[in-house]
């Protein structure tokens, strides 16, 4: 027993001696490198005269901004509006815009799946050709559409 007494103390005492001896490190301080940033530039817009007409301004005469409304009932029973505004430029719909439920936004994930997908379907095709089904998975909401565009067609002619 006096052996492993001894031991320990001749352990603590190095350890006292390698504490005390050994000096701390030194603090590493990290510089960040200045950002050349350039200088922003100031752009202003030129004037046009007023009796000058560029060709998007012909272009935006020739379109038809026409819209219909449908409503569909879901399997949960909950009765859901889309609300349909194509853009029409000798008979190619050129923008669309769907509005769910009077703007509230999604009702549900369909609307979400149907909203990401309906668009590839519909501009630069011709109006009279247009018909969704299943449109990102959402049957009823293609459905719905369907039925407002055929109002919209109505409207064309």
């Amino acid at each position: 027993m006096p052996i492993v007494v001894a031991v320990l103390g001749v352990i603590i005492v190095i350890m006292g001696v390698v504490f005390f001896t050994v000096s701390p490190k030194e603090e590493v301080t990290t510089v960040q490198p200045e950002i050349n940033r350039p200088e922003m530039e100031v752009v202003t817009e030129e004037e046009t005269p007023a009796d000058t007409t560029s060709l998007d301004d012909e272009t935006a005469s020739n379109a038809l901004v026409l819209s219909g409304s449908a409503t569909y009932q879901t399997p949960a029973r909950t009765t859901l509006e889309i609300d349909v505004t194509l853009t029409v430029e000798g008979g190619i719909v050129t923008d669309a815009n769907v509005v769910y439920d009077n703007g509230e936004g999604f009702s549900n994930p369909n609307q979400e799946r149907f909203d990401g997908a309906y668009k590839a379907e519909v501009i630069g095709k011709p109006l009279n050709d247009i018909s969704l089904s299943r449109v990102g998975g959402a049957s009823l909401t293609s459905n719905a559409f369907n039925e407002a565009l055929e109002i919209i067609r109505t409207q064309q002619s």
